[in-house]
C-alpha cells in the first residue's frame, strides 16, 4: 500500500473540530519537513559556513553567521507554523491572530537583525578610523546616538509594513505622519539641525573625544559628543556645552592632530642696551631652547623697533602635541631667559610715556 492509498483510508476522512484527520495530517507534516529544512540549514549549512569563516581573516562574516542564526531562524520557524496551520478549515478571525503573531514576529526580528547589523558596521568604521581592533566606550556611546536614529527609523518603517500586511489601509496614516513630520520640522528647526550636524561630525570626523580643540576663543577637551550638543572641559576646569551646529559653522582647531606645537615668543629691550649685548640675545635664546630634549630651536631675530623699546622675534617648537608639556616648556624658557638677561644686565623694555608739563 503507497502513501496515497493509505491517505484514502477512511479514518482519515473522519472530521474533528471542523478539519478532516487528512487536513491535520497534511498540516503536521508540512511543519515536520518546514523544520527538518530549516534544521539542515542550520545544523549542516550553517555549521559549515561557520567553519570555513574561521580561516578567513575578517570577523565580519563570523558576525553575519551568527546574527543569522539569532534572527533569521526563529522568524523561518514562525513562518513554517503559519504556513502548515493556515490550510486548515479555521475562523477567520483565528487565521487573522496567527497572520498578525507571525508578520509582527517576523518583523521584530528583522528590525533586530537591521539594527545588529548597522551597529556592528558603524563600530567597525569607528575601529577602523581608529587603527584599533575594536571601540572603546567613547566612542561606543557616540555609535549609541547614530543607532536611536536608526532604530526609530526602522521601527516605524516596519510598523507601517505590518499595518499594510494586516489589510490595514495606511495611506491615511502615511499622509498624516508626513503633515505630523513637516510641523514637527519646522517647530524644532534648531534642534533639526544639530542632529544634521552631528551627522556630519560623525562621518566626517573633525575631532574626536579626547581631542584638544579651540572654536573661536574657546579652548578645551572634547569629553562627549551627543546628538544634540558636544561637552568640553575648558582649561580652567568647568564643563562647556556647545551646539553641534555651532561647532560645524565654525573653524576648529583640533591640536590633537598635531606633531608638535609652534611657539613664538615676542620681548622688547630698552633702547639703550648695548649692542655687544644684543647680539648676545638670540645665542641666548638658542642655547635655552635646546637645553630641553623635546623643543627644537628654529630662529631668533632683532626683529623691528618697538614703541617702548627693540623688539625681539624667537620661534621654537615642542615636539609633542600636548598642551600642557607646551605650557612647561614655555614656563621655563621665558624663566630661563628672563635670568640670563638679568645676568647679562639686560632690561626688558616696558611701556612709558612722557609727559610734559608747561607752565604757564
Amino acid at each position: 500500500m503507497n502513501l496515497k492509498q493509505a491517505l484514502s483510508h477512511p479514518f482519515f476522512q473522519h472530521h474533528f473540530l471542523g478539519n478532516t484527520v487528512r487536513a491535520y495530517f497534511d498540516c503536521v507534516l508540512t511543519i515536520l519537513i518546514g523544520m527538518a529544512v530549516v534544521w539542515i540549514l542550520e545544523k549542516l549549512i550553517l555549521r559549515w559556513i561557520e567553519r570555513l569563516t574561521r580561516h578567513t581573516q575578517t570577523t565580519l562574516d563570523d558576525f553575519l553567521v551568527a546574527t543569522s542564526q539569532k534572527h533569521v531562524l526563529p522568524a523561518l520557524y514562525a513562518i513554517i507554523v503559519f504556513l502548515g496551520v493556515r490550510d486548515l478549515s479555521l475562523k477567520t478571525s483565528v487565521v487573522n491572530g496567527l497572520r498578525a503573531v507571525v508578520t509582527v514576529l517576523v518583523a521584530v526580528q528583522g528590525v533586530r537583525l537591521a539594527v545588529s547589523i548597522a551597529q556592528e558596521l558603524l563600530e567597525r568604521e569607528m575601529a577602523r578610523r581608529a587603527g584599533a581592533e575594536s571601540v572603546g566606550d567613547q566612542e561606543k556611546k557616540s555609535v549609541r546616538g547614530i543607532l536611536t536614529l536608526i532604530k526609530l527609523v526602522v521601527w516605524v518603517l516596519a510598523f507601517v509594513l505590518v499595518l499594510d500586511n494586516l489589510g490595514i489601509k495606511v495611506s491615511t496614516f502615511v499622509a498624516g505622519l508626513g503633515i505630523t513630520g513637516i510641523a514637527l520640522a519646522l517647530a524644532a528647526q534648531a534642534i533639526l539641525a544639530d542632529l544634521f550636524s552631528y551627522f556630519v561630525i560623525f562621518f566626517d570626523r573633525p575631532f574626536q573625544v579626547g581631542h584638544a580643540i579651540k572654536v573661536g576663543n574657546f579652548q578645551g577637551e572634547v569629553e562627549s559628543i551627543g546628538i544634540k550638543t558636544t561637552r568640553l572641559r575648558s582649561l580652567s576646569g568647568e564643563q562647556v556645552v556647545m551646539s553641534n551646529k555651532y561647532l560645524t559653522d565654525n573653524q576648529v582647531q583640533n591640536f590633537k592632530v598635531m606633531s608638535r606645537r609652534r611657539a613664538l615668543l615676542v620681548f622688547d629691550v630698552e633702547y639703550g642696551t648695548l649692542e655687544d649685548k644684543l647680539r648676545i640675545i638670540p645665542d641666548a635664546i638658542r642655547y635655552i631652547v635646546t637645553s630641553f630634549p623635546d623643543a627644537t630651536f628654529d630662529r631668533a631675530h632683532l626683529k623691528e623697533f618697538g614703541e617702548s623699546g627693540l623688539r625681539f622675534e624667537a620661534c621654537y617648537f615642542v615636539e609633542t602635541p600636548d598642551y600642557k608639556r607646551y605650557l612647561d616648556v614655555t614656563q621655563e624658557v621665558i624663566l630661563r631667559l628672563r635670568s640670563r638677561l638679568g645676568e647679562l644686565g639686560i632690561a626688558f623694555a616696558y611701556p612709558t610715556r612722557t609727559v610734559h608739563v608747561i607752565q604757564g
